[in-house]
């Protein structure tokens, strides 16, 4: 994982530019330390040079799916238990099912609430779940909390 000694590392892996900004903005603006990218090829390449505390990764980007990222970073001893949030338009179905039951990975939905985020991302790195159990389908532990008081998702 990243150097413990400066800020929290997030990998944001986005394709669309205008999200991928507004969470760089976001999370900077709470002192992490962010590195985005386009792709999950991208993503996967800059891991190793940058090792993140945490990720946030795009469920449906080009070349390389988020899926498939959360997969390869599972099956990497270095990255086994960093925390990844996953983030889709698409209806929660069984490949995200199975994503999930690698470990440490929370799923939310576009549009989300940027409280929400940041809130999930803080109880993640706070926190991190050991490998094989990820909080249940649709409570993100704090999500649903947060979104309940800070009201609907906005972009």
């Amino acid at each position: 994982m990243g150097d413990t000694s400066g800020p929290t590392r997030i990998l944001v892996a986005e394709d669309d530019p205008a999200l991928r900004r507004l969470i760089d903005m976001l999370l900077s603006s709470q002192g992490y330390d962010v590195l985005t990218v386009n792709d999950g090829a991208d993503a996967l390449a800059a891991v190793g040079n940058w090792p993140p505390d945490a990720l946030v990764v795009d469920v449906m980007m080009p070349r390389i799916s988020g899926l498939t990222v959360c997969r390869e970073l599972r099956a990497d001893a270095r990255f086994a238990v960093v925390p990844i949030i996953l983030l889709t338009a698409r209806v929660f179905d069984e490949d995200i099912q199975k994503v999930m039951e690698l470990g440490g990975i929370e799923f939310m939905n576009k549009p989300f609430n940027p409280r929400q985020l940041v809130a999930v991302l803080e109880g993640l790195v706070a926190r991190p779940l050991p490998k094989g159990h990820s909080a249940p389908v649709g409570s993100a532990r704090s999500a649903a909390s947060v979104s309940a008081a800070d009201g609907p998702a906005r972009p």
